[in-house]
């Protein structure tokens, strides 16, 4: 990530430039949907949650105090608005979604082998949390300390709970990989 830039496209953004607000989009939209498709279970929720958190990110934006800041706070109003979602009851409406399927905006997944899709259904099984640190680390390759800013957790614990998610996810594999 780079800050500078990303301090420019925020204060740009809070001084109403849309194209600025556009970019920083463009640039964090398919993290927050994948950190919201581990929190909530069904494709079209996410991507539904994923425009509220924006909406209402351009909306508080004026009022963010410290630019430098922008992607944890960003974070922070997309699982809010995760936690306000299944709170109205808009988890039970939708079909189950599969790390496999992503939005048009996300990287084409090609064929893989039964052992990835395994390893997709493993991942799928994760609490919530673990599973948003194992899709930004293991798929987005983001770093330690990026995924604890967002998450709000310390850099020790994303590394822990990382290391225990991959520890958990070979296992399993290893236990369906011999039945």
């Amino acid at each position: 990530m780079d800050k500078e830039r990303n301090e420019r496209s925020v204060r740009a953004a809070m001084g109403g430039d849309r194209a600025a607000f556009a970019r920083l989009y463009e640039q964090y939209g398919r993290a927050v949907y994948l950190v919201l498709v581990a929190r909530l279970p069904r494709r079209e929720d996410a991507e539904d949650v994923l425009q509220e958190a924006f909406v209402a990110a351009w909306r508080a934006l004026p009022r963010l105090a410290r630019p430098d800041r922008f992607l944890p706070w960003l974070f922070r109003i997309a699982r809010n608005k995760a936690r306000d979602h299944h709170r109205r009851g808009g988890h039970d409406r939708l079909r189950p979604v599969r790390l496999h399927e992503a939005p048009e905006t996300a990287a084409p997944v090609p064929a893989q082998a039964p052992e990835a899709e395994r390893i997709r259904m493993l991942v799928e099984r994760l609490k919530p949390g673990t599973r948003a640190i194992v899709v930004l680390r293991a798929v987005e390759g983001w770093s330690a300390e990026d995924v604890a800013r967002i998450q709000g957790l310390h850099v020790a614990t994303v590394r822990r709970r990382y290391a225990r998610a991959l520890k958990h996810l070979r296992a399993n594999l290893q236990r369906e990989l011999r039945t």
